[in-house]
């Protein structure tokens, strides 16, 4: 099974390097030692499986001392716990009794008192446990001699909690207390890890770290299933190994600096040009980096020794006697889905990491909201029933609250600008509860929030974008006395009849409907309005008014001509030119104005619904009345002028006294 070549000896780098290349934050040479370390002692981990002799290592620090391997789960103990504790086929699979051995396991964690259990009892389960005799075959194992502890980490002793003399005795009280408050089904029910975490936290004894741990080990389980990058504790140890890895953090705190670390875990194995062997392309995790710094901590005190840590600790406890005998095939959670029985080269290894970490699972909205869903704590009334209105008001509280957290962190970007380092995972993890809020309230109100997604996704192609099938000729097929020109020129100018300014509008010399005047008190320009419908037949090839008016009805088509060009569709275009022209008056005849206000534009399609021009998108009215208002502008200016209309190009242009002087408004088809 190869691991790539075996290095030599660390190099004897220079005291007090640092380096910025994560500035703000600086690191010190043991950084580098950090990546070097997690590339051999995964190398060590391969060629042990693959029968290899020892020794296995060049690294005189890794082949002399005891270090765990560079992922937790291909650990003795962790391995033990997932072959032989969690996926038993002859051990109940509910997760009363999963939970229930995982804990009892882990409060031990030593795989020596789990067989002792198991010799004494046969099949340990919830069903047929009882304090009294497990009491009793601890106790006896501590009279003989036994150690019944793990030393990886300290178990606090429960005394003042429980009451028990012996620590066993008050952590079998302790498992007791958690099955008895449902800690298995609140698990299942938990959405995040850190939830999980701080259920687990809430019970007497257990701390941050061991609350971390235990959260992991579930993990492995089916019980729950979270993504080991969502949530890290640093232990005591990774703590050391931060301090000695930064000279400073550069504002992040010690979770943040893992995070970065693993998210940056390709760019750094390639900038010091090492091949990293990952466990059948599954990168590492943040549980894998946190204990990764715990083990740097311990690898500097030979191999750094000027580089203190906060611990003070100088040397390593553990030396390493190898083995020759192999290491078993190494057994892995099923949802994991890694093959272990293929080991790819150190080079295709890291490039199936690379393109891990550049795929993120995907999943459709209703597979997202029907999962969302199971883990939705609906709020219970005092007699145990469904609470409608918290159950609502809940997610509702939730998206404002998510929404100010967004709004922080882009705070602290604005304010921290490159030292905010964390800031689009923040942004991510924002994002992401907003997203379970919003299922939420859609699943509240029966809602399907693929449906919601469509229907705001043609909503926003319409407001800014025509649509792709909606045609913009309308007389398309009919006979051509009945159908627009689809090139014209018509001049507008004013006159004086009986004393009162008017505009008269001329096609091919003879006037196109009657003169115009402002109706209103005070001259506003709107005698020039027919402006509008011209850019209503060349941005969406429709006018009721235009085609009545040039006598292009479409009377070949009896019904067509009454709905789409009759009276009603030519009021309810005028309406439209009013309701438009008060809004351009309001805005300075929209002149500088780049988008209209939707609600404008949900009016228009709102009263035009009925008609053949619904099949126009917002954007295409948008572009209509904002290049009518364009030339309108320069007619008022002009005091009238001749504008081109050409459906092909969808374009209409202020064409003034002369071509010399032509401005135009170009409308480009969408």
């Amino acid at each position: 099974m190869p691991a790539g070549p075996r290095p030599a000896p660390p190099l004897a780098l220079p005291k007090a390097v640092y380096s910025k290349h994560l500035a703000p934050a600086r690191v010190t040479e043991v950084y580098d030692s950090y990546w070097h370390f997690a590339v051999e002692r995964q190398r060590v981990f391969f060629r042990r499986l693959a029968g290899e002799r020892p020794p296995w290592t060049g690294d005189p620090v890794i082949g002399g001392y005891r270090f765990t391997n560079a992922y937790r789960a291909s650990d003795r103990v962790s391995q033990y716990l997932i072959r032989n504790v969690i996926y038993r086929e002859d051990l109940p699979s509910s997760d009363e009794e999963v939970f229930f051995r995982i804990l009892l396991f882990k409060l031990f964690n030593r795989v020596e008192t789990w067989e002792l259990l198991e010799a004494t009892f046969g099949a340990v389960t919830w069903s047929d446990y009882r304090f009294d005799l497990y009491d009793a075959a601890l106790a006896r194992a501590l009279r003989g001699g036994t150690r019944i502890y793990s030393a990886a980490y300290i178990m606090p002793p429960g005394g003042s909690t429980f009451g028990y003399p012996a620590k066993h005795q008050n952590h079998l009280r302790l498992l007791e207390a958690m099955m008895r408050a449902g800690t298995p089904a609140r698990l299942r029910g938990a959405r995040r890890m850190q939830q999980a975490f701080d259920l687990l936290r809430s019970f007497p004894t257990i701390g941050d770290f061991l609350a971390y741990q235990f959260v992991t080990d579930i993990n492995y389980s089916q019980l729950t299933d979270f993504s080991e990058m969502e949530f890290v504790v640093p232990g005591p140890g990774a703590r050391d190994g931060l301090s000695k890895c930064f000279a400073s953090g550069g504002g992040l705190n010690e979770a943040e600096l893992i995070r970065l670390v693993a998210d940056r875990q390709e760019e750094e194995f390639e900038r010091l040009g090492l091949d990293f062997p990952s466990l059948w392309g599954r990168r590492l995790q943040l549980i894998d980096c946190q204990n990764l710094f715990c083990e740097i901590s311990k690898y500097a005190r030979v191999a750094h020794p000027d580089i203190s840590g906060v611990a003070g600790r100088t040397r390593i406890k553990q030396r390493f006697a190898a083995s020759a005998a192999p290491l078993a095939p190494p057994w892995y959670p099923p949802k994991w889905g890694l093959d272990t029985s293929v080991a790819p080269s150190p080079a295709e290894q890291r490039a199936e990491s690379l393109i891990i970490a550049s795929r993120r699972p995907t999943m459709d909205m209703r597979t997202y909201q029907r999962e969302a869903r199971a883990t939705d704590r609906v709020p219970l009334t005092a007699s145990g029933t469904v609470d409608p209105v918290a159950g609502l008001i809940v997610p509702l509280l939730g998206l404002a609250g998510e929404t100010g957290q967004l709004l922080s962190e882009y705070k602290k970007h604005l304010r921290d600008r490159d030292a905010h380092l964390m800031f689009k995972e923040r942004v991510a993890e924002e994002l992401g509860d907003l997203l379970w809020y919003v299922a939420n309230v859609a699943s509240k109100f029966d809602l399907d929030l693929a449906e919601i997604a469509a229907a705001n996704l043609e909503k926003t192609q319409g407001r800014w974008g025509a649509r792709p099938d909606a045609p913009h000729i309308f007389d398309e097929g009919y006979p051509e006395h009945e159908r627009f020109p689809r090139r014209f020129e018509v001049e507008m100018y004013e006159t004086v009849v009986e004393g009162k300014v008017k505009v008269r509008v001329l096609l091919n010399g003879s006037p196109l409907g009657a003169d115009l005047t402002d109706n209103a008190y005070d001259p506003d320009g709107y005698r020039f309005h027919d402006v509008f419908h011209m850019a209503l037949v060349a941005v969406l090839g429709w006018s009721p008014v235009v085609r009545s008016l040039m006598k292009r009805k479409r009377k070949s088509r009896p019904k067509v001509d009454e709905v789409e060009d009759g009276g009603r569709a030519q009021v309810i275009e005028e309406g439209v030119s009013a309701l438009v022209f008060d809004y351009a008056r309001a805005h300075s005849f929209l002149e500088g104005v780049r988008d209209l206000d939707y609600e404008l534009l949900k009016t228009v399609a709102s009263m035009t619904r009925h008609l053949e021009v619904s099949r126009c998108s917002l954007g295409d009215w948008q572009r209509a009345i904002l290049y009518a208002y364009g030339v309108w502008r320069e007619i008022v200016k002009h005091s009238g002028g001749r504008v081109l209309v050409d459906l092909d190009q969808r374009a209409i242009r202020f064409l003034g006294a002369s071509d010399a002087g032509a401005t135009e408004a170009i409308v480009a088809d969408a």
